[in-house]
């Protein structure tokens, strides 16, 4: 329960400190990080290669599975473990405008491949029913 408790404050604390362009983007990954931390925090398989683990609905996961490796490090490190710039830069050893844009990059890429599955979906459904 104290675990729990910590962890809630924990994220609650990274939430405010996340400055992400796009907020809708922001909240699905720690919706999705916290839910996996609350159900699963033993076997919680997120590392920064493999980002896309944190997403227990299937289109969420395959949309952040298509962004370039690179991009889902860039996200990792800047909204699960909340390192600052200059950090992921080191990290990295990219130069600040290739962060920011990469990050630019990944959070477009993840909204297009979310889009792309969902209208997929949506044709497979129809497509099922006729």
């Amino acid at each position: 329960m104290k675990n729990q408790k910590r962890v809630k404050t924990d994220l609650t604390k990274i939430s405010k400190d996340i400055q992400l362009p796009n907020e809708e983007v922001r909240k699905i990954v720690m919706k999705n990080y916290s839910q996996k931390l609350m159900s699963e925090a033993d076997n919680l398989d997120a590392d920064i290669n493999h980002l896309e683990n944190i997403f227990s609905n299937e289109t969420n996961y395959l949309a952040m599975k298509l962004v370039p490796l690179l991009e889902r490090k860039i996200l990792y490190l800047s909204y699960i473990e909340n390192a600052r710039l200059n950090d992921i830069c080191r990290r990295l050893k990219l130069q600040k405008k290739e962060v920011i844009t990469l990050r630019n990059k990944a959070i477009t890429h993840f909204k297009n491949n979310l889009a792309t599955l969902n209208k997929i979906t949506l044709i497979k459904k129809k497509g099922g029913n006729s």
